[in-house]
């Protein structure tokens, strides 16, 4: 599974090998709610090749919030939906996460938004998950996934933002992103931590 060995998805659901089945369920359960159509804020964009003549494999995937456009739309009072906080409520009993990391996460997202992402408003796309399946890496898959938000983004006039992995944010860099600060994810009382780099395009 591509998300398996990041950072963010370690810290907040480090007991996934001991309590498998709920791993399973639960993710299984936010992939539903993703591709669901009563989600329509939201596009999951995936890469597939060839691996034997007419059998494709999806080698990665990424997962956007397209809110600003049903915003547009509606006008001011719009409230986006949210498969993520719908999962997090939906998995409240789950045995695989530290409930106090998850809780940590949502507030230090929150607070990111609020630091450096906030003078672009709601009129932004929001890159929520990319991932490649880790004997695909390296390959440039990601990083076509990562061109097609950026293509969207120049077509419609909005900024993209999401929160990276500080190892990978060169290569990002590299693509046009900038690297707008760093953001913390680290519950109360606790010297365990996570650190995102906020990048914006």
């Amino acid at each position: 599974m591509a998300m398996e060995d990041n950072q963010c998805w370690q810290y907040q659901f480090p007991h996934s090998a001991t309590y498998y089945e709920d791993h399973w369920n639960y993710t299984r359960d936010l992939v539903r709610r993703l591709l669901s159509t009563a989600y329509n804020d939201w596009i999951v964009m995936v890469l597939e090749i060839e691996i034997e003549a007419g059998e494709w494999d999806i080698v990665a995937v990424s997962v956007w919030d397209v809110s600003y456009v049903n915003s547009r739309r509606h006008g001011r009072g719009y409230r986006p939906n949210s498969p993520l906080n719908d999962a997090r409520q939906f998995g409240y009993g789950r045995r695989d996460a530290d409930h106090m990391h998850v809780a940590a996460f949502v507030t230090a997202e929150q607070e990111s938004n609020q630091r450096y992402f906030r003078q672009y408003g709601p009129g932004r796309l929001k890159l929520q998950i990319l991932g490649t399946c880790p004997e695909y890496r390296r390959m440039g898959f990601g990083t076509q996934l990562c061109r097609w938000g950026m293509d969207m983004a120049d077509r419609d006039g909005v900024v993209l933002t999401f929160n990276a992995n500080p190892q990978s944010t060169p290569h990002y860099e590299r693509l046009g992103f900038g690297k707008m600060g760093q953001q913390v994810i680290q519950a109360p009382d606790e010297e365990e931590a996570v650190v995102v780099d906020c990048l914006a395009y």
